[in-house]
């Protein structure tokens, strides 16, 4: 009697596991999911090389009992795909499949082809809790709300210009919420700078819908809050970036000591960032706003003697890859030095200088938001700022800074010009500007240039002589370069210059007349031994 029963409750169990290993089967091939090869032995069936659109397993282990006990091998699920996990009940609710107590060895989960995390291991009933390396991920079922995933990964950031570590909180369903904290993140690009940015906590949280791609998101870099808005798919992108008015020394502290003049100006007023980024065409613009901008005190304490000095940093026979020291230049200007011209002595050169470099000069408070943003539009090329500067900027790179094309240098020429505008006048500006520009290798100042280039003395210099000066100025020893080479003037960029002196009023239409008529003659100056003396003092 007793063999009778155990035999038949052999075969009932056995009928009933071949019956749930068909029940099993034929839902995973309802969610399009198939395999190379399945086995049975008694409490336990197993289904290998189980693939689908979102899922990959190496092995799948079924094991009866209440719960059923799942278990993934070498398994692969892809996130984005998160339809398949879901079905629908009678009130349109989403919910999961039956309450199987499941475990996973070995578990990646990905985004599309991006690997989220990898070597995973743990239960994932009634919580999912895996671990790897240095990602950690909890995550629980919540059918009621909608959410297919809800869960946590912490670690390292993922983006290759972001050093340290954040957790990121998500929930994946129709759509899908996120928050990310992070502490000590430092930012280290050479656009922003030569060297990380100081620590600084980020944290953003949004909104995406992935069946219309919306998407929104607001967040804070250190106290400088920032959001974007617009949309992303996989065919096209399009956000809208804003940093509301954020007072000018909170975006100065997000670079630390990388910019010593906060350690002795005092800094007022906001700024604010507006613009927009479009793909896969990868085209952007970038709208800076400023509001009451005043910096008084950043120029060093020697600044304002009646003679000047600072430095250059003079490359001539280093290459382009060559690691050899620039030879630093001393330079002394100032109304004390012989070779100092005054604005009155200037001729022609003010108002040339004017028109070809900084057009608004007479009006801008040292700064030009217009220019500035043509320079960002130009950077999209090499991730390169170059022009923006006012005249003011230029002369305070000039005294006080490096030749460095970075979003820090450009912060730090803002502190200076904004200081200078605020201790000197537009005349005083322009006239110390004047006389120590550099107008090719070696030749600083329009008293050098006048000479070198014309033989003459800046007031001898003619309409069109002061135009060309003007127009090498932004790459003076590039055109010094070329014009020795191939023996031309570049005559467009000049009559560019004489056109901005007529709409500016500098030139009547008679004098604009001769001026572009007028023959250029130049004889390429020959360069100065790096090192010479190229001091105002002859």
């Amino acid at each position: 009697m007793t063999v009778a029963f155990t035999s038949l409750a052999v075969v009932g169990v056995v009928v009933g596991q071949l019956s749930l290993k068909r029940m099993i089967g034929q839902r995973l091939e309802a969610e399009g999911l198939s395999w190379d090869a399945s086995r049975s032995a008694v409490g336990q069936m197993q289904w290998k090389g189980v693939t689908g659109e979102a899922v990959e397993i190496g092995t799948l282990t079924v094991k009866l009992g209440w719960p059923i006990g799942v278990h993934l091998e070498g398994a692969r699920i892809d996130l984005s795909e998160m339809d398949h996990w879901r079905s629908a009940t009678a009130d349109g609710t989403t919910s999961w499949r039956p309450r199987w107590r499941a475990h996973a060895d070995d578990l990646t989960l990905s985004w599309g082809e991006e690997i989220l995390a990898s070597s995973m291991r743990g239960p994932l009933h009634p919580n999912i809790s895996l671990a790897n390396g240095d990602t950690a991920i909890e995550a629980a079922r919540n059918p009621r709300r909608g959410v297919v995933l809800a869960g946590r990964i912490s670690g390292e950031l993922p983006h290759p210009n972001l050093r340290g570590a954040g957790e990121l909180e998500f929930q994946l369903g129709q759509t899908i919420t996120f928050r990310l904290i992070a502490e000590g993140v430092q930012v280290d690009h050479p656009f922003v700078a030569e060297d990380p940015l100081p620590p600084q906590p980020l944290s953003g949280a949004g909104v995406w819908d992935e069946d219309t791609g919306e998407l929104s998101v607001r967040g804070a870099y250190g106290d400088v809050d920032w959001s974007i808005a617009g949309y992303a798919t996989p065919e096209r992108i399009g956000l809208n970036i804003a940093v509301p008015l954020t007072p000018l020394s909170t975006v100065v502290d997000l670079f630390g000591s990388g910019i010593p003049e906060a350690r002795r100006a005092r800094i007022s007023g906001e700024v604010s960032l507006g613009g927009r980024i479009t793909g896969p065409d990868w085209s952007w613009v970038i709208e800076p706003g400023a509001k009451d901008l005043s910096v008084s005190n950043a120029t060093p304490d020697t600044f304002g003697q009646p003679i000047v000095r600072w430095q250059t940093f003079d490359r001539t026979g280093c290459t382009e890859d060559s690691a050899c020291e620039p030879d630093t230049v001393h330079h002394l200007t100032g109304p004390r030095t012989s070779g100092w011209v005054s604005l009155a002595n200037a001729g022609w050169m003010a108002e040339a200088v004017i028109a070809a470099e900084d057009i608004r000069f007479r009006s801008h408070p040292g700064y030009d938001l217009l220019a500035i943003q043509e320079a960002l539009a130009n950077a999209q090329a090499d991730e390169r700022l170059r022009g923006g500067s006012t005249l003011t900027q230029q002369l305070a790179k000039n005294l006080f800074l490096d030749g460095r094309r970075t979003l820090r240098r450009k912060l730090r020429e803002l502190l200076l010009a904004l200081s200078l505008e605020e201790r000197m006048t537009k005349d005083a500006i322009l006239t110390l500007y004047l006389n120590v520009v550099e107008f090719g290798p070696g030749i600083w100042g329009i008293r050098d240039a006048a000479d070198a280039w014309f033989l003459k003395q800046p007031d001898q210099l003619s309409v069109r002589e002061a135009a060309f000066l003007a127009s090498i100025l932004p790459a003076p020893r590039m055109w010094h370069q070329r014009i020795t080479d191939s023996g031309r003037v570049p005559r467009t960029r000049v009559n560019g210059v004489l056109d901005r002196m007529r709409r500016r009023g500098s030139l009547s239409h008679a004098d604009h007349a001769l001026a572009t008529a007028e023959t250029l003659r130049v004889v390429p100056p020959t360069s100065p031994l790096p090192g010479s003396d190229t001091s105002r003092q002859r």
